[in-house]
């Protein structure tokens, strides 16, 4: 039988320097554009990241819009 702690799904990598930069432009609450591979671009705050997902702050008024990792081709800093 399978337990627990073997049927959870794998967690973010926090070794890579890629997602500890993440981490840090979310903590740090930096403003970014995302470019996406199609080549519409969107820009805000990053609140979270997950394995499939970033979690982007377009305003305060606005609704959070999820990104998806697999189709974001450059995160750049605007501040």
């Amino acid at each position: 039988m399978q337990s627990f702690i073997d049927r959870r799904r794998p967690a973010l990598d926090t070794t890579q320097p890629s997602i500890r930069h993440i981490q840090d432009l979310i903590r740090e609450r930096t403003t970014v554009a995302i470019q996406m591979v199609e080549g519409s671009e969107f820009e805000g705050v990053l609140r979270w990241q997950d394995l499939q997902y970033f979690g982007l702050q377009q305003g305060e008024d606005r609704p959070l819009t999820l990104l998806n990792r697999n189709c974001v081709s450059v995160v750049r800093v605007l501040a």
